[in-house]
């Protein structure tokens, strides 16, 4: 019941791979869990609906043991709590810049000693789930991803990722070329030489490095240089077949076995 999906999956030398939640739909959210990700992630930086428009993602997630990751729209303890209220277990929190924000991220997900977080979790009514049992083990489950978009943040990268507390480290190609002066070329030669390394920066604290790429080529290539926490597009992008496919040739990389085929035409 507590156990987060991406710390299983990176604490046993795996990669933890995922799709992202088109929309705010707990029909497309149960599909998409059906597929059989690692993790779901639903965004509320860029998506038009908030908090409560996703309340019942985070328990289709949790039935299926799927981690649920949300993004609040920035480093907000307010946005960061009802986040983790309605069940959610991961955190992705954008724009870290210094490895001071990235020890506010924890500290805000997590429960006194360790944190600040404020005690009345919502989802545990409707699993039949006692605080006896969620509060102790809370903590341990919460998972935090911190995003580097900006020249200040990978300026900071080794000492963000030094954080402890900190899980994942992801690298955001979109938003770094723009910040490179590249707007709208993720795959910008500036942008290619920084992921180039990252994930052994990141490995060298102890933490995993993730990346999002529609493309099911080029997260195969970002599984090549390192990554180990990967976004692969989504169910509407993929199709519900297609997606199935993609995560089981995906895991099938870690044993030697099929390698999957790049992005399908529609």
């Amino acid at each position: 019941m507590f156990e987060n999906t991406i710390k299983q999956t990176l604490a046993a030398s795996r990669t933890a791979w995922g799709i992202s939640l088109p929309d705010a739909s707990e029909f497309v959210a149960a599909l998409s869990v059906n597929a059989g990700p690692d993790f779901l992630w639903v965004d509320l930086e860029h998506r038009p609906y908030e908090v409560d428009q996703i309340r019942w993602i985070p328990i289709i997630c949790r039935r299926k043991n799927c981690a649920c990751v949300v993004r609040p729209a920035g480093l907000d303890p307010q946005l960061i709590k009802k986040a983790l209220d309605i069940g959610a277990n991961t955190l992705m929190i954008p724009q870290v810049n210094t490895a001071e924000e990235a020890a506010l991220a924890v500290r805000y997900a997590k429960y006194p000693p360790e944190g600040s977080r404020g005690i009345s979790p919502l989802w545990t009514f409707f699993m039949d789930v006692s605080w006896d049992d969620y509060l102790p083990a809370a903590n341990r489950e919460t998972a935090i991803i911190v995003q580097i978009e900006t020249p200040e943040g990978m300026k900071n990268l080794d000492a963000i990722a030094a954080v402890e507390g900190v899980d994942v480290v992801f690298a955001g190609p979109m938003d770094l070329s723009a910040s490179l002066g590249h707007i709208g070329q993720p795959r910008h030669p500036k942008v290619l030489r920084f992921l180039e390394d990252f994930p052994e920066r990141v490995r060298r604290a102890g933490k995993a490095a993730g990346v999002t790429f529609g493309d099911p080529k080029q997260c195969q290539e970002a599984w090549e240089q390192g990554f180990r926490f990967i976004s692969c597009g989504n169910l509407l992008s993929h199709g519900d077949q297609g997606t199935r496919e993609m995560l089981a040739n995906f895991r099938a990389l870690e044993n030697g076995g099929a390698r999957p085929a790049g992005k399908r035409e529609r």
